[in-house]
């Protein structure tokens, strides 16, 4: 039997460009159920911001049924000894954030001697940012980071107002604060890309899927479906996202709504298998070098059981036409 509402705790304001979509599309009525998002930090359609903290015993003690992201809380849970924490599936793995960078700023090693503004300070979030920086060439240590005041929903059109004020030379942003900061005469930093496990993380607490395995499967459908949506569905997915997420974040105007529908359509994987690499790096960058988490091995906490089934039924290959149109994108291949 499938649960009539199903429960979802997005981890950050960012994921909910595809949340948002996937709540609102239709494509979870298809599978039996509807969906209900909450989001840390943000409070949503009356909702109460939930903190970050909650999120991990949220999903352990059944507040929620699933969890958009928590890519390393779930390492430390298991070295102690609790394994009930488990990743389904995974959108894109691929790093999405950009580098916005005032005019004389051309490559990494110019953001030397500079401030520098971060929005957040998790792994896959700066971590990934400093990884991308050094495999650049820059000097890290010769960088000055500074979160920026604002580190709610607004703080990405905050760090474009203050690298355009120049407050600071560069800031890392989430999509679409890069156009954004195009209009402001600021400019997207070159940098390479770096896989690594990155916002919509589908985890759970595996008693309650074994439990609810059917319900699991159709919530997994709707991600396929939701994920085909956003990509083939251009003007129905911008007039969602131009209604709810951009009142909250501060989207400013409709080339900035499609350019994040047409940024997130080209990194969202038709098969939301997670990645090797993407699966190393994010490890890497916050587990590996833990002598107290780092006997648990990176793909321990992955279960992709059920999206095999889906896949493996020729669910997904149908929805593109074959097998060749369903291939995820690739990634860069230097971590």
């Amino acid at each position: 039997m499938i649960k009539p509402i199903v429960s979802m705790l997005s981890s950050h304001i960012s994921h909910m460009a595809l949340h948002f979509v996937w709540r609102d599309s239709g494509v979870t009525q298809k599978h039996g159920f509807d969906l209900s998002v909450t989001c840390c930090g943000v409070e949503i359609d009356g909702q109460p911001a939930i903190p970050m903290s909650a999120r991990a015993p949220g999903v352990l003690d059944g507040a929620y049924d699933f969890l958009s992201g928590l890519h390393h809380e779930t390492y430390i849970y298991r070295a102690r000894g609790d394994k009930r924490f488990v990743y389904l599936a995974q959108v894109q793995n691929d790093w999405d954030d950009r580098v916005i960078a005032a005019q004389g700023i051309e490559s990494a090693r110019d953001l030397e001697g500079k401030r520098v503004l971060i929005t957040g300070t998790a792994p896959c979030v700066f971590g990934n940012l400093k990884h991308s920086l050094q495999i650049a060439g820059a000097d890290l240590d010769q960088i000055e980071f500074v979160q920026t005041q604002s580190r709610g929903a607004m703080a990405c059109h905050a760090a474009v107002i203050s690298v355009a004020e120049g407050e600071a030379a560069a800031a890392g942003v989430d999509l679409p604060f890069d156009k954004q900061a195009e209009k402001r005469g600021l400019h997207r930093l070159d940098i390479p890309s770096v896989p690594v496990i990155h916002n919509a993380t589908m985890c759970a607490n595996r008693d309650w899927v074994q439990e609810n395995e059917e319900t699991a499967v159709a919530f997994l459908k709707s991600m396929i479906d939701v994920i085909h949506f956003f990509k083939t569905e251009k003007d129905r997915v911008c007039e969602i996202l131009d209604r709810r997420l951009a009142p909250l974040i501060g989207i400013d105007g409709d080339d900035e709504i499609d350019h994040l529908q047409a940024s997130w359509a080209e990194l969202l994987s038709p098969k939301p298998y997670p990645h090797p690499l993407a699966v190393w790096n994010v490890y890497n960058l916050d587990v590996a070098h833990d002598p107290d988490v780092n006997f648990i091995g990176p793909f321990e906490i992955w279960d992709t059981s059920l999206l095999r089934s889906i896949d493996d039924s020729g669910y997904i290959d149908a929805l593109y036409g074959n097998a060749q149109q369903a291939a995820n994108p690739a990634v860069n291949v230097a971590i």
